[in-house]
């Protein structure tokens, strides 16, 4: 017998927290779909969402937004490029750095990533009162305070 098996009381918590992680990337990926956005990947909406609050910003500045690997955000970031949904520059005052902006047609994707978010929201909360959310919010941010100290 495994010391785990002696010592700890088998939980699923992670497990079922793998499972809604996946659930929601697969019901964000058939929304969409349903709108006709292909190409587009869910780790790609927390940048246009981070760059719908900015003219425009550094690479760096959405790396430390989205915690993401600079070199990560330079793949994502290069994708989105190729789809037409930003446009990049260099900074006038850095030419090390590079300033990251919606196009008109990432700006169209805004509205549509916040009405799929809003769906997503909803469909997560049904059955579930607001007292018990409350109280989930609060252990997910425990958990998450405890797992980031690691």
């Amino acid at each position: 017998m495994s010391n785990y098996n002696k010592f700890m009381k088998p939980d699923n918590t992670f497990y079922l927290i793998s499972r809604i992680k996946e659930f929601s990337t697969s019901f964000i990926e058939k929304e969409l779909r349903k709108n006709n956005i292909n190409g587009i990947a869910t780790s790609h909406g927390s940048i246009i969402y981070f760059l719908s609050t900015k003219n425009e910003t550094s690479m760096s500045d959405i790396a430390n937004e989205i915690k993401k690997e600079k070199s990560t955000v330079t793949t994502l970031v290069g994708k989105l490029e190729k789809l037409g949904y930003i446009s990049l520059k260099k900074s006038e005052e850095d030419s090390r750095s590079t300033l990251v902006s919606l196009t008109e047609k990432g700006k169209e994707l805004v509205p549509i990533f916040g009405e799929i978010s809003l769906h997503l929201f909803e469909t997560s909360k049904s059955n579930i009162s607001e007292d018990e959310w409350e109280i989930f919010k609060i252990v997910l941010n425990k958990l998450q305070s405890n797992l980031s100290k690691k």
